[in-house]
């Protein structure tokens, strides 16, 4: 994966994990907090080790957009098991 669609991906990923921390319930919330912070590490880590290695490129790239666009239609628990489907493609 080039490093401009890595990028792409985790911001979408992020965005998402917000959004769910923003409208979810408590335990959600909770939930979706961890995933920010996993996915800004990621982002992080980023600069030093460049971008690691994902067991699904595309799926990746894809759940990333399903993510951002479910949790922008309030479909929090879809965005929210999209986003575990990504970090477990990054292996988290």
């Amino acid at each position: 994966m080039d490093q401009a669609t890595y990028e792409g991906a985790i911001n979408r990923l992020i965005a998402a994990a917000e959004l769910v921390a923003s409208g979810a319930s408590q335990e959600q919330r909770l939930n979706a907090l961890q995933m920010v912070a996993f996915f800004r590490l990621r982002q992080a880590s980023f600069g030093t080790q460049g971008v690691p290695r994902i067991s699904n490129e595309e799926l990746f790239n894809e759940t990333a957009t399903a993510a951002l666009t479910m949790a922008g239609r309030k479909e929090f628990l879809a965005a929210a098991a999209l986003l575990d489907q990504a970090r477990t493609l990054v292996g988290g």
